[in-house]
């Protein structure tokens, strides 16, 4: 790709959508990672950081499904991937947090 040219004209897609989509899968990665962490941590002053740590990846990934689900209404793609719910997946798909041997990977 030369230098000028934009991801829109390499992927086909506006470059605000993806980048909201790589920060939504990087949030996500994030999430599954500090969890991993969490259930490494003892009680105290390490584990409260990275529970907040967790809560903030995934208030992040919510956000970022919440502006993509508008980004795709907008272009006319409409809620394709679902994200558009009332409830964040957070909140209704237990696998998000790792809990239910998924690691959370099958979130996005």
């Amino acid at each position: 790709m030369q230098q000028g040219q934009s991801s829109q004209q390499a992927t086909g897609t506006r470059d605000q959508t993806y980048d909201v989509i790589s920060v939504l899968y990087h949030s996500l990665q994030g999430a599954e990672t500090i969890q991993t962490y969490l259930q490494d941590a003892r009680e105290g002053e390490i584990r409260s950081f990275f529970e907040e740590a967790l809560d903030q990846h995934r208030q992040l990934a919510d956000r970022a499904k919440q502006l993509l689900s508008s980004q795709l209404q907008n272009e006319g793609g409409g809620s394709a991937f679902g994200f558009g719910q009332s409830q964040s997946q957070s909140q209704t798909d237990p696998s998000f947090s790792g809990q239910s041997g998924g690691g959370g990977g099958g979130s996005f």
